[in-house]
């Protein structure tokens, strides 16, 4: 009998982490926290905003030290940088690795797919609440934390970024969804750094996917708030923004936590797209 519950039990457990996709809680982490000595916190803010607070032994990786220089904004460093950089910091590839940002899961969510397309197996994201975070005693401070040097071994990833060629010559029935803000989609940011959007593309912008404290919503509602701009489970979904950070979010909410089949990530996204003057921007 008591086999039996623990089966029951065990299978609820792997249920609940499927389900949640990559997604872990304050509490299930405050108890990783301290049972798991094989878990490395990555704070992944602003060093001001690291340097003001932040999760205790959480080591600092801001997203942009992940980029390459170059004129074309937000493009990840090559595969062998990272894997060296990641090595530096103390970060393995077998590490438990968990990020946090500053509570609107788009820097996170950016770093988690940079993790998963070099080969790290076992990656979470850790949505920042305070109220959560207080409930489940998770201790904050002002104190850095380094790791310790290691290696990060580079493997295969079934995680790989689509390109231009791949947007430009999707297949009629794709939908391709612009994750950014309407003025940006429009063209008519104030920043003018947005001329439009790529042509076939649908608005929908990242936050239809979070709620109003910036988490990702549960799978029915992720279904639900996609199913309004045409993008359902069946189909060909292309995921962009300006850099891949909005869209990143897109990417977690409709393939790893709605189950959608058949997303794709085109982490070059706007940047890289109007770096050729020969793609088209419509309005």
């Amino acid at each position: 009998m008591l086999k039996k519950i623990f089966s029951i039990a065990l299978v609820l457990a792997v249920f609940q982490s499927l389900a949640q996709g990559p997604l872990i809680s304050a509490k299930d982490f405050a108890a990783e926290l301290k049972a798991n000595k094989n878990m490395v916190v990555i704070d992944v803010n602003t060093p001001d905003v690291y340097a003001k607070q932040h999760i205790q032994g959480a080591i600092s990786i801001p997203l942009k030290e992940l980029y390459k220089p170059g004129a074309v904004e937000g493009q990840a460093k090559p595969a062998e940088e990272l894997a060296a950089f990641f090595g530096k910091k103390g970060v393995s590839n077998t590490n438990k690795i968990v990020l946090v940002d500053e509570g609107s899961n788009k820097y996170n969510s950016r770093v988690w797919w940079i993790l998963k397309s070099i080969g790290a197996t076992d990656v979470s994201i850790l949505h920042f609440n305070m109220e959560q975070f207080g409930a489940a005693r998770i201790p904050l401070t002002s104190t850095p934390a380094s790791g310790k040097a290691t290696t990060f071994a580079l493997a295969e990833s079934t995680f790989k970024a689509c390109s231009a060629d791949d947007v430009k010559n999707r297949v009629e029935g794709v939908v391709l969804l612009d994750a950014r803000e309407k003025d940006e989609f429009a063209g008519a940011d104030a920043a003018k750094k947005s001329k439009g959007h790529i042509s076939g593309a649908v608005w929908m912008n990242f936050k239809e996917v979070l709620t109003a404290t910036g988490a990702y919503k549960s799978k029915d509602e992720i279904i639900a708030s996609a199913a309004k701009f045409g993008a359902t489970p069946e189909k060909t979904i292309i995921v962009y923004c300006n850099s891949g950070v909005k869209a990143s979010v897109l990417y977690v909410a409709l393939k790893e936590i709605a189950g959608f089949q058949n997303v794709q990530y085109y982490a070059g996204s706007y940047a890289d797209w109007v770096s050729n003057p020969e793609n088209p921007i419509v309005k």
